[in-house]
């Protein structure tokens, strides 16, 4: 319990101190209006006071089962009973409304929780690609948030083949021990390794049975978008072993 109020203090501290912060003149942005936010959902979820859901754009935030999602959580959370401007974008399948939110000083929030290593970028438009992508860039490379480097960091590199929908992942120092390592699209899906620990394997997107160069995610659907998407690594400890984008 004490490791998470640490957290959340150094996160209270690093808004407070950091220098980078993503300013868009809201004279030059469409179809705003004042909202005040009333409850915290998730890192990129809230509800206002009229009852309206409110998913942030271009962003995903770590799910609430995760302790990482209390940062993003936290950030949001300090806008509660606050008046923002709210740049509605449309209605997304599950009924929420989908858009950008800016502070009264032009903050652009969506882009800040990524700046500050809270959330990963996410089905970014396309007029916004180069801001997302060079704002986890950034906090990654800063170890911001919820980017810790793991101690393999240098031994791990993936090659994504997004279309043929396998990755072939190469360990280029001694034997690693996988189980438990998890990885991820830019979405939710997830693959959750067992104990493979050979030089090189190849994830399938598609069924099949493991072998020991050959490993199976069974899902229905692709996993890798054609167009872009970004491929993230975590050893067993959430940290971040590797991580590729494309179409950026």
């Amino acid at each position: 319990m004490q490791r998470k109020h640490a957290s959340i203090l150094a996160l209270c501290l690093t808004i407070l101190i950091s220098n980078t912060i993503f300013l868009f003149s809201l004279s030059e942005r469409d179809n705003l209006n004042s909202v005040i936010v009333s409850r915290v959902i998730d890192g990129d979820t809230f509800v206002t006071d009229s009852g309206e859901i409110i998913r942030l754009a271009n962003i995903n935030a770590p799910e609430k089962k995760s302790n990482l999602s209390l940062l993003s959580k936290a950030y949001l959370s300090s806008f509660i009973n606050e008046s923002i401007f709210l740049e509605r974008i449309k209605i997304e399948k599950y009924g929420r409304t989908l858009g950008r939110i800016y502070t009264k000083n032009n903050t652009y929030i969506n882009l800040q929780l990524v700046n500050l290593g809270l959330a990963s970028k996410f089905l970014v438009d396309e007029s916004e690609l180069s801001y997302f992508s060079r704002a986890e860039e950034n906090a990654i490379e800063n170890n911001k948030g919820i980017w810790n480097k793991s101690s393999f960091k240098d031994c791990i590199f993936i090659d994504i083949h997004e279309r043929e929908e396998f990755v072939i992942i190469k360990n280029i120092c001694s034997p690693i021990d996988f189980s438990g390592w998890v990885i991820k699209d830019e979405s939710r899906k997830e693959y959750k390794f067992k104990n493979y620990i050979n030089k090189v394997l190849i994830l399938h997107s598609s069924s099949g049975n493991d072998n020991s160069t050959d490993l199976f995610w069974n899902e229905e659907k692709d996993i890798w978008n054609n167009d872009r998407d970004t491929l993230y690594l975590f050893d067993k400890e959430n940290n971040l072993v590797f991580h590729k984008s494309y179409g950026y």
